[in-house]
């Protein structure tokens, strides 16, 4: 059974266990990141923003220091239209260097229709990012900053995610039940070939660009992660 330990939390996003400079303790990496993905809309359309925290922290599980095992939490909503490219490339760099998130958050964007527009004045300001532009299919690959992913496989992958409780909303945090709702508007539909495609109807507000940028910044947060090597001693193997 695992038990609280103190930590550090380095300004670069890892998470380590506070040794007291006691040798005989190892001294073990864990993480806390943010994915702060964006669903950009038409001028007169809404764009919005959901932040994801996703961490792995240190802990002692029976009189060992392990990292925990991974969390992910919806932690921030925004919605906003009216204004500019300019002004939500703004907003979306300011966001991503604002406390908690600053020097430790991964921008991700829907990178479909305007998305490139942002994502091109994103690349301008040497802003790093990824512009996720959803296809047909199941597949996905990568090139650059460039990511096509199938919008199916996309969906499925955040309903996995929460049908497995790798992924939960904080008990704060703000538009919940938009974002609900947004994800609920979302269904499986057969077409005539027998291939299964995700349709999205309309919710009660009219709107589902928080669901987007949820699909987005979850699918990112599993697909996208930053690649982590860690070195351990084999126990028991002779």
């Amino acid at each position: 059974m695992s038990s609280p330990i103190d930590l550090v939390f380095m300004p670069d996003g890892r998470v380590l266990n506070d040794t007291n400079h006691d040798p005989a303790i190892p001294r073990v990496t864990g993480f806390q990141n943010y994915w702060v993905a964006a669903d950009l809309g038409q001028a007169h359309d809404f764009s919005a923003v959901c932040v994801i925290k996703d961490q792995a922290l240190p802990t002692v599980d029976a009189g060992r220091v392990i990292v925990g095992p991974r969390e992910r939490t919806v932690v921030f909503a925004d919605r906003f239209r009216g204004v500019s490219y300019v002004d939500v490339v703004d907003h979306l760099i300011r966001l991503k260097n604002a406390p908690p998130f600053g020097g430790k958050s991964n921008l991700v964007i829907d990178g479909t229709s305007i998305g490139r527009v942002v994502s091109d004045m994103l690349h301008e300001q040497n802003v790093p990012h990824f512009a996720i532009q959803m296809t047909g299919g199941q597949e996905w690959s990568k090139k650059g900053r460039y990511v096509n992913a199938g919008k199916t496989a996309m969906v499925e992958t955040l309903a996995v995610m929460f049908a497995a409780g790798e992924i939960k909303f904080a008990h704060d945090c703000p538009l919940r039940a938009e974002i609900e709702a947004d994800l609920a508007s979302f269904t499986t539909q057969t077409t005539a070939a027998g291939n299964q495609i995700i349709t999205q109807g309309r919710t009660g507000s009219g709107h589902g660009d928080l669901g987007i940028a949820l699909i987005v910044g979850g699918f990112a947060s599993q697909h996208l992660k930053p690649q982590r090597m860690e070195v351990a001693h084999l126990s028991g193997y002779y």
